[in-house]
């Protein structure tokens, strides 16, 4: 597995490249404008990709430990069975476009993806397939799901102040007790213990 430590990447180091089964430990990737690049089975170890346009990006099998991808717009990338947990992706936009148009979404497959103790806060998951998915000890403060599939999605421990899935289908979806008190109370109930 090639190493790459403590490095700064920018678009010139990485334009057009493929990575393959490679370790990135504490890099940054600073105006890297990731444009047509492939990252297959790497590792992504606290390092910062955040504010990044991702252009025809690829991510397959990789995992982001630690790692800051905030204020990232995912439309124009490829997510296959990549894990982020424990990674923060504040404010990130998670959606497909339909090819050639700039308003009409398609689904996003993300079920083979892991997002456990991430910090999601504020951020958008718009007509994704998220079937199954653990967002186990996950911050989702003002998150969005508009439009996603959550059939049986692991919800539990994770903080839901402000959470939005209004629009998305919920079918055996996984909430612990805390979490079902606040969805509740978000919709304007209130819990009774004392009849």
């Amino acid at each position: 597995m090639t190493q790459y430590h403590d490095r700064v990447f920018t678009k010139d180091d990485i334009k057009g490249q493929d990575f393959e089964q490679c370790e990135f430990v504490k890099c940054r990737f600073i105006n890297a404008n990731l444009h047509f690049v492939s990252f297959k089975k790497c590792i992504f170890r606290t390092c910062d990709l955040s504010s990044n346009p991702f252009d025809i990006t690829t991510f397959s099998k990789c995992s982001f430990p630690e790692s800051k991808l905030s204020n990232v717009d995912f439309t124009q990338t490829h997510i296959d069975a990549c894990d982020f947990t424990k990674s923060i992706l504040k404010y990130c936009v998670f959606q497909k476009l339909k090819t050639g148009s700039t308003y009409e979404r398609k689904m996003m497959d993300l079920r083979s993806s892991l997002f456990s103790e991430a910090d999601l806060t504020g951020a958008v998951f718009n007509y994704c397939d998220l079937t199954k998915v653990s967002f186990r000890k996950a911050n989702l403060e003002s998150v969005v799901f508009e439009r996603c599939n959550l059939k049986e999605t692991d919800l539990t421990s994770t903080t839901m102040y402000g959470i939005n899935f209004t629009t998305s289908k919920l079918d055996h979806t996984v909430l612990d007790m805390d979490g079902f008190i606040a969805y509740g109370n978000s919709k304007g109930f209130i819990l009774d213990v004392q009849r």
